[in-house]
């Protein structure tokens, strides 16, 4: 059927993750975005129609129905929502690339919902010359500085000039409800303290209706209307009723322009008295809609501040991050997590999909955020998209307790000065700047005291609640300036120092390119994982093979037979108490167990407390023991070699090195894993401080090699209410040796069941039902080799019998959270009869 040319803009919401860039540097462009049927009504593909002068059209179809929960949580009505994420994977060719994008609906009809011109530069002539590296390195450096996205909206926004007037409005009714996140309610009693500062009666009210009849010194705001409309006000009233109440509220948003949430404001904006909005880019996106809009921003007061700030250089954290884990942070802190890993970093991640509350771990609660920005030198802030957004709260709050902010490139930051108030840079140049402002304490000082100073007295939360009651008044907007934004230019020294870091860099691409073109071969050998099949029945086969030599291996015990043997070092003998023993399991990864070994040897030395390192050999097939043989004799290290005679799985392998182990803590790692130098040192000291059962880290998944790094693992806090949902930590963990067994250490049936990688999900269960302590280390100190057949993506082949396992052994531990969508890791939807099993 031919695509039908007329424009269906109207029937759809849609909106791209970044803006579309008007010129590229290579062949392959991602576009990402959302689109949903205003009506929910069904969608049935979506595609890009590519076409160039004097070539035929190409068709790209894209990668649907993937899970964006903010867009599920701006517009809960709509069930496709949830699901209503695309990828386009497009090959751009040289020149005008002209794309027209088209959704296909119920009726399997094509209609144009955007078009856009791109020009592309695809540089392919350093690939064919088999310059890869050098080939990135160019498309990164050409498109930072010739690419890159138009402005949206001017960068500066200015209040309109009022002289001081007596304030007519005497009081501020402030609505939220208490589902709302506590980033929501500290906003909304942010607001109230400032127009109290002001001499108004000024409260929050939580869950309750505003008042139709206002007297005239009365103004009543809504705080972040998506949240309080579709988690409170819509459940109450009738959309009639609301719609009233609504003409008598100024919506208070904070929302990003073009997010879910923001185009779910919308029609209840054009309802309202007025909207106000935390951004300049906010105020002129709504007034590009004919929405009457106030620029009202967030300012200083002392309920952002900690009591006492440590001064700089005492402070004992380097470097801070807030903010939800998008994949567009994912890969940037993955990518560089051995910058992270050499510095004293809390990087807070938390999750998207349903409100933070004072129960949920990941998110910390204002005073304890604040007492950590007051410890920490730098506060990074990444964008949650490619859009250049300036996330005024979180900087706000970094101000206020005398960090140096270092954002990305943003716009709408309003009066605050670039370069002298906080440092702005462009993304690939962020690490560099902390690198830089690490090593000049003084002049980072120096930036988070003129911040600081600048926003105690310029940008008040009282003077902006003052200067919007005046606007809100005299009817007089806050519009967006057109003028230029004023930067500070960067020290020339850190100026210098970039320069030499991206001829560094290529430096570093040709040299790497010379030696692939020079070598025998520049291919990477990757070995497979010994669970590589999917079919359900060789699963059925190989867990009855698991099963059988388990049961053997138990009958050589019964019977007086040792089923392994031991191969001891020196070093071992020698050795009485080591605090730490690292045990690792090793299974047919004779490639990998030396680079394993020595990472840990590394980080031992670290550790100013004794250490041994029990090796299980899970009866490998390979010269996975002639490997750790050679290793040992070499090392002054003390070492364990366990030879076992049967291959009884994952679980039973540690198992045997939990047993065996002399020391108090053990580390847990897989023998193709790899840890930071400062890993156990750090972990070391937190679990053996807090009287904690178990601490664990963030950990960076990488692929083939170290530098293939493609994401982060265990990024969330200790918090049962999210592992209910999903496993999001790995094994890679300290623990305490009596609280492994105590728990009966890891679970050797699953595997007999055929559920392969579970046995870490089934122990982290085990501990949060028994209530044991959990540390979490926020930064990055382990490295996850990740197979394109690892053991978890076996596990879906049995998902129904799992759920119902884990329902019987942990439901007591669900019953204690609302249930969410996800259950085990499996959709709710999924799970038959769940109602039945609970019961």
């Amino acid at each position: 059927m031919h695509p039908q040319p007329r424009d269906s803009t109207e029937r759809y919401t849609f909106r791209f993750d970044a803006p579309i860039e008007p010129r590229v540097f290579g062949d392959r462009y991602d576009l990402s975005g959302w689109l949903l049927h205003s009506d929910g009504e069904p969608i049935t593909g979506i595609r890009a129609v590519l076409r160039r002068p004097l070539r035929r059209r190409q068709i790209f179809p894209a990668r649907r129905k993937r899970s964006r929960p903010d867009i599920a949580a701006a517009f809960p009505h709509l069930p496709d929502a949830k699901n209503s994420g695309f990828l386009l994977e497009l090959q751009l060719g040289l020149g005008r690339n002209h794309l027209t994008l088209q959704v296909r609906d119920e009726q399997r009809a094509w209609h144009t919902f955007h078009t856009a011109v791109i020009s592309a530069y695809p540089l392919r002539l350093f690939h064919k010359l088999g310059f890869h590296h050098l080939r990135r390195f160019l498309i990164s450096f050409l498109q930072r500085r010739y690419g890159g996205i138009p402005k949206l909206y001017a960068a500066q926004s200015r209040h309109p000039s009022l002289a001081p007037q007596p304030l007519e409005k005497q009081r501020v009714d402030l609505f939220a409800t208490t589902k709302s996140n506590l980033f929501i309610l500290e906003i909304g009693e942010l607001i109230a303290a400032g127009f109290r500062e002001l001499g108004c009666d000024a409260r929050l009210l939580l869950d309750q209706l505003p008042t139709k009849n206002l007297s005239r010194d009365s103004v009543q705001i809504v705080v972040t209307p998506h949240e309080y409309y579709n988690l409170f006000l819509s459940d109450k009233v009738s959309a009639e009723e609301a719609t009233e109440l609504t003409k008598q509220v100024v919506l208070y948003c904070t929302e990003q322009p073009d997010t879910g949430w923001f185009y779910n404001n919308l029609p209840w904006a054009k309802k309202a008295k007025a909207v106000a909005d935390i951004n300049p880019l906010g105020v002129a996106a709504y007034k590009d809609r004919g929405i009457e809009s106030y620029y009202f921003p967030l300012g200083y007061h002392d309920n952002l501040a900690a009591p006492d700030l440590t001064p700089y250089g005492d402070r004992p954290v380097d470097i801070a991050f807030l903010g939800s884990l998008t994949p567009r942070r994912d890969q940037f802190f993955a990518q560089h997590a051995p910058f992270f890993a050499e510095h004293r970093c809390h990087l807070r991640f938390v999750p998207l999909g349903f409100a933070k509350t004072k129960v949920t771990r990941s998110y910390l609660s204002p005073a304890r955020r604040n007492e950590l920005l007051s410890q920490s030198r730098l506060l990074l802030n990444v964008h949650y998209s490619e859009r250049r957004y300036f996330e005024w709260h979180r900087a706000l709050v970094g101000l206020a307790n005398g960090c140096c902010v270092i954002s990305e490139s943003s716009e709408g930051y309003g009066n605050l000065i670039p370069g002298k108030h906080f440092v702005m840079a462009d993304r690939d140049d962020l690490i560099a700047c902390c690198d830089y402002y690490l090593a000049h304490p003084k002049e980072a000082e120096a930036i988070a005291q003129a911040g600081l100073s600048f926003i105690k007295t310029d940008s008040r939360q009282s003077q902006s609640c003052q200067c919007f009651l005046q606007m809100l008044t005299q009817d007089k907007q806050g519009t967006p300036s057109t003028v230029d934004v004023r930067h500070e230019p960067l020290p020339h020294a850190l100026r210098r120092f970039l320069r030499k870091r991206r001829l560094l860099q290529l430096r570093t691409a040709i040299t790497r390119d010379l030696r692939d073109l020079t070598s025998r071969s520049s291919k990477l050998t990757i070995v497979p994982n010994q669970s590589a099949s999917f079919s359900r029945d060789l699963l059925i086969q190989k867990r009855e093979a698991y099963s059988k030599r388990l049961a053997e291996q138990e009958t050589d015990r019964n019977q007086g037979k040792q089923p392994w043997a031991y191969h001891d070092n020196e070093p071992y003998r020698s050795s009485t108490e080591p605090t730490l023993a690292v045990v690792v399991t090793l299974f047919n990864y004779a490639h990998f167990i030396r680079e394993c070994l020595e990472s840990v040897t590394k980080a031992a030395a670290f550790l100013s407390a004794p250490v041994e390192f029990v090796i299980v050999n899970d009866a490998s097939t390979d010269s996975s023991l002639a490997e750790v043989l050679a290793y040992q004799q070499a090392s002054k290290l003390a070492i364990r070699i366990v030879d076992k005679r049967y291959n009884t799985g994952l679980a039973d392998a540690r198992n045997v090195g939990v047993d065996i182990a002399r020391a108090p803590y053990i580390f847990m790692m897989d023998a193709d894993n790899l840890v930071f130098p400062d890993a156990l040192s750090q972990l070391l000291a937190v679990i053996s401080a807090g009287g904690h059962a178990a601490a664990y880290s963030m950990l960076c998944r990488f692929q083939g090699t170290v530098a293939n790094r493609v994401g982060l693992l265990s990024y969330y806090d200790w918090d049962p209410q999210i592992l209910v949902q999903q496993p999001y930590i790995d094994a890679m963990a300290m623990f305490r040796r009596d609280a492994l067994l105590g728990t009966g250490s890891y679970d050797k049936t699953l595997n007999q069941i055929g559920w392969f990688g579970w046995e870490d999900y089934d122990m982290w269960l085990r501990f949060a039902q028994q209530n044991l302590k959990v540390a979490f280390v926020p930064n990055i100190l382990c490295l996850y080799r990740y197979h394109e057949t690892s053991m978890i993506n076996v596990t879906n082949v049995f998902e129904p019998e799992l759920v119902e396992c884990f329902l019987k052994r942990y439901g007591d531990l669900v019953d204690q959270f609302e249930p969410r969508e996800m259950l085990f890791g499996v959709l709710r939807e999924k799970i038959p009869g769940l109602s039945a099993v609970l019961a």
